[in-house]
C-alpha cells in the first residue's frame, strides 16, 4: 500500500511539475539582433551611431514609379557619428509587418545610404521601399552595416506614420 501511495505522489509531483513549465520561445524572425528601439520622432543612439529626424512619405515621380498595386515609400533619416573615430558604412533597411515579412528597402541613389563620417559629423540618407496593396508595415528594421552585428535600430511605426497610397 505504501507503495501505491509513494506512486500516486510521484506522479502528482511530476503532472504538477509538467504544467508550471515555461514554454520556449520559437528563435530568430524580425527581432531576432539586438538593438535599440522608438518611433519616427525618436533620437535613437546604439553606441555609434545617432539617428533622428527620421520620416516616411510617399515617392514622388521623380524618385520612382512603382507598378500598379504598388505603393512607394521613402524613407529619410539624419544619422551621426557618436564615437571619437571616423566611421564609414552604409545602411541597409527593411519594413516589417505584425507577422514579420519583410520588405527589403533600396538605396534611393548610390550614396543614399552610405556615410563617412569624421567624429560628431552627420549625414543625411534615404531607403525606397516599394509595397504592395494591403501590405501594413509596423516597423523598420535599419542595420548599420558598418557594424552587420548590432545593435540595430528598430523604428515602431504607428498606423498614422504609414503615408496611404496616392490617388491614380
Amino acid at each position: 500500500m505504501r507503495h501505491i501511495y509513494a506512486l500516486v505522489v510521484a506522479i502528482g509531483f511530476a503532472f504538477v511539475g509538467l504544467t508550471a513549465a515555461t514554454p520556449t520561445p520559437i528563435p530568430g524572425g524580425a527581432n531576432q539582433l539586438s538593438g535599440v528601439s522608438g518611433g519616427l520622432a525618436s533620437a535613437l543612439f546604439n553606441g555609434k551611431i545617432r539617428i533622428r529626424q527620421m520620416t516616411l512619405r510617399p515617392s514622388t515621380s521623380a524618385e520612382f514609379a512603382p507598378a500598379d498595386g504598388n505603393t512607394g515609400l521613402v524613407f529619410s533619416w539624419l544619422a551621426s557619428n557618436g564615437t571619437h573615430a571616423t566611421r564609414t558604412g552604409y545602411f541597409s533597411a527593411s519594413l516589417s509587418d505584425a507577422d514579420g515579412v519583410l520588405i527589403e528597402g533600396k538605396a534611393l541613389s548610390v550614396y543614399g545610404a552610405f556615410y563617412s563620417l569624421q567624429p560628431g559629423a552627420a549625414a543625411h540618407g534615404s531607403i525606397q521601399f516599394i509595397v504592395p496593396t494591403g501590405y501594413k508595415a509596423t516597423k523598420i528594421l535599419l542595420t548599420d552595416e558598418g557594424s552587420p552585428a548590432g545593435p540595430v535600430f528598430r523604428i515602431q511605426l504607428q498606423a498614422t506614420d504609414v503615408p496611404a497610397p496616392a490617388a491614380t
